[in-house]
């Protein structure tokens, strides 16, 4: 199942896209002063490829071996194509011994293959291939990176390495396995008939074996497609939010972007109803349910897409939203990507942050500097007056320096243990920025002081205690990118952009995950674990198994097309050199026609999978996705993970994007995960003055002292509901929950049963 193999030339049998580099530049509709500059742009392009970036148009091409083979995976039975793969040798290693990996789910066990040195020919390797699907195994996904490349010199032959991930299953035994690892390839000089080129010896190396024997860990409780509901609702979930509007204890999952409400009838049942009598449409992809007014009932405020204006829906005891909604700030947004709220200055009220994202190639702008843009719509932090009518503080919070980020998701919460709500933002063309609260709602920008490695294109986060010490953690979500480590393992870049060539790695580093402390951030070793998952969007964090500590889920895939050839080349070669923030209508021309064919012929960054990484007793992460059922293929965007059915464990729902329909599809995944592990859980009620938002819940238990706040802004325009939920692993007793609200009101509830919800009376 590793290898690859056929000493023969074959044809390809499916049409290979274009690369994107090689494509004609459209320029229809434009004026004929602007022909001369474009045919310069696409000859400078062609001139830098053959002259500075000759190494990274060969690796290209070495590539497109493994992309046809990705793309043919993928549409054609596996073990065919398996065997029509050219190459000349196969070398790998024997598995080593089984061994459990103690994750928390049983049944889950891994081989290093650091054995005994296999070499096979195309025969040996037909008869692997042979066996193996006589035993019942197939290929469901597969991913392919072409992560190093070594020109041929003096008379070497060019070489390659390339990551591989293989999820595969056998129906017969129940048994699914990850194989993944790293392929060492040195070249033939031979190609093809359609021309692609044949490997000589392909190492295996670096590779282990994942499997998992036992019934779905995850089942399909409900996928909701807007226009299966209603061919006329708008096609779009997003903003996701769960929420017990009822305060029933049982919450509800809010799709406000085409305006339904999935009431919870208990047992994982729901009804659908309109979310709003008279909605809006499209709203904003932001939105955020908060007690604004102070009467103790959830109110919904978001924008209309059209007007940019923020409209404030007041909520009722039932659930219910007014049929009218006010005007509660008159700025105009132009794309508000998050909200989040708190109350910063303790004067009884929520304050509200928005932050907006500004697409790069807009009308030929873009962002610059690409590794710290400030470049875009501008974020706003709107004040309270007490009952849901809202004045721009930005300049006197201490909020206006950065306030033009490209922002994607924000939190209120406390990062330096000291009560009051500091603010955090994760941008795209720039990574985190946090800011400290002075406890009076006066900002200061800490974000050189509290982190290291800030940079990224950030997507999302989530916070929490991942290592249960009592202090809150983030991770932050953003691009890895395969392309990016190529490039600057050949040492390309151009002259005069030394600091662009230099920010490639920190800003395509991947995911960050910063444990938190009184001194400040730091990313663990084990940090690496959960790094590259691809181009993340949104994330979640919480126990699945109940074992006491935290797992994550990631949602990744951008503008994923008909094959996996993708254009990230091109905008690391060319793209993130040219253009300024400033508008340009040649730019924009010549950019729309570079573009034509992303998210339909083919994709960004290849198609990448969803990851679930089970936490390893706080010592590292594993990536068990395929495993238990979670692997998506598709795009993805939020993510949401709370416990739907109340049944103590946290469940996923995840959003799938179609680039080519340009709509929403939300997957409700319940957990079945059969797990010892104990827990707990506490349903915080928003209170007339004493709103859930920004309070924290502190676990006592032995030797722990894990925390949970309840923030917003989280994961991609998603909203998690008011709950505390804890695994407690093989502790049957937990000693206090600690609740503290920011303004200082606290409520200790000792001794609480445990496997079951609490639901705080004050």
């Amino acid at each position: 199942m590793l290898g690859c193999g056929m000493s023969e030339p074959v044809v390809e049998q499916t049409a290979k896209p274009p690369h994107p580099r090689n494509q004609p530049t459209e320029a229809k509709g434009v004026a004929e002063p602007n022909q001369p500059a474009l045919q310069a742009l696409a000859e400078e392009q062609v001139r830098f490829d053959q002259t500075v970036f000759r190494h990274e148009v060969d690796a290209q091409a070495y590539e497109s071996t493994f992309v046809a083979l990705w793309d043919r995976l993928r549409s054609t039975e596996a073990f065919k194509v398996l065997r029509q793969f050219p190459f000349v040798r196969l070398e790998f290693p024997l598995p080593a011994e089984w061994k459990p990996v103690n994750l928390g789910v049983s049944g889950i066990r891994q081989a290093t293959l650091n054995g005994e040195p296999i070499s096979t020919d195309h025969a040996g390797y037909l008869a692997q291939l042979n066996k193996l699907e006589a035993e019942g195994w197939r290929i469901i996904q597969t991913e392919w990176h072409h992560s190093e490349f070594r020109p041929g010199k003096n008379g070497l032959a060019p070489q390659s390495v390339v990551s591989f991930e293989i999820h595969s299953a056998n129906s017969s035994t129940k048994r699914r396995a990850i194989i993944k690892g790293q392929l060492e390839v040195t070249w033939t000089p031979h190609k093809t008939n359609s021309g692609l080129r044949i490997p000589g010896t392909i190492k295996v190396q670096d590779a282990a074996i994942t499997d998992y024997t036992g019934k779905p860990a995850f089942a399909e409780l409900l996928q909701i497609d807007p226009k299966k509901v209603d061919a006329k609702l708008y096609p779009r979930v997003s903003p996701v939010m769960v929420y017990d509007l009822n305060q029933d204890s049982l919450p509800e999952i809010i799709l406000a972007g085409c305006n339904l409400v999935y009431w919870n009838q208990g047992g994982g049942k729901f009804q659908h109803k309109p979310m709003l009598k008279n909605p809006i449409m499209p709203l904003g992809e932001a939105g955020i349910l908060s007690d604004f007014n102070g009467d103790g009932h959830l109110d919904f405020v978001s924008t209309g897409k059209e007007d940019g204006l923020l409209r404030l829906w007041t909520g009722n005891a039932v659930g219910q939203f007014t049929a009218k909604p006010s005007v509660c700030f008159h700025g105009k947004y132009e794309n508000p990507h998050t909200m989040t709220a708190a109350d910063i200055d303790l004067d009884g009220d929520l304050d509200l942050f928005v932050g907006q994202w500004k697409q790069p190639y807009l009308r030929g702008s873009m962002p610059t500097p690409y590794y710290d843009a400030n470049d875009g719509y501008p974020d706003t932090l709107l004040l309270n007056d007490g009952v849901g009518h809202f004045t721009d503080g930005t300049e006197s919070t201490g909020l206006a320096t950065k306030r033009n980020r490209r922002t994607y998701s924000a939190s209120f919460a406390d990062l330096d243990g000291d009560h009051d709500l500091d603010l955090f933002a994760v941008c795209d063309f720039s990574g985190i920025d946090l800011y400290s609260n002075d406890g009076q709602g006066k900002f200061t920008d800490v974000t050189d002081r509290w982190v290291k490695q800030r940079h990224g294109f950030g997507m999302s986060h989530t916070v929490n205690d991942f290592n249960g010490d009592g202090a809150l953690d983030i991770y932050m979500v953003g691009m890895s990118s395969t392309t990016a480590r190529r490039l600057d393992r050949l040492g390309l870049g151009r002259d005069g952009f030394e600091k662009i060539d230099a920010m490639r790695a920190p800003m395509t580093y991947g995911n960050r995950l910063y444990l938190g402390g009184k001194t400040g951030f730091h990313q663990p070793d084990f940090s690496a674990d959960v790094a590259r998952t691809g181009w993340a969007w949104g994330c979640g964090s919480g126990d699945f198994d109940n074992d006491g500590d935290l797992d994550l889920y990631i949602a990744n895939g951008h503008l994923s097309g008909n094959s996996a050839l993708d254009y990230c080349t091109r905008f690391w070669c060319h793209d993130v050199y040219t253009g300024t923030s400033r508008p340009n209508e040649t730019l924009d021309t010549f950019f729309s026609g570079t573009l034509q064919g992303l998210g339909s012929n083919y994709s960004w960054n290849g198609f990448e999978h969803n990851h679930l990484f089970l936490n390893r007793n706080n010592n590292g992460f594993s990536n068990v996705a395929f495993l238990l059922g979670t692997a998506f293929e598709f795009d993805a965007r939020s993510v949401v993970l709370t416990d739907v059915d109340v049944d103590g464990r946290p469940d996923l729902l995840v959003v799938q994007y179609d680039a080519k329909e340009r709509q929403q599809r939300l997957f409700v995944m319940r957990n079945q995960i059969e797990t010892k592990g104990n827990w707990i859980g506490l349903h915080i009620p928003d209170q007339p003055g004493l709103p859930a938002n920004g309070a924290t819940v502190q676990l006592h238990t032995g030797n722990r002292n894990d925390v949970r706040q309840l923030v917003t802004g989280d994961s991609f325009t998603a909203q998690h509901p008011a709950t505390a939920h804890f695994g407690l692993g093989e502790n049957q007793v937990v000693d206090k929950l600690v609740i503290r609200w920011p303004s200082g009101k606290t409520v200790t509830l000792t001794q609480p049963a445990v496997g079951q919800y609490h639901r705080l009376k004050i």
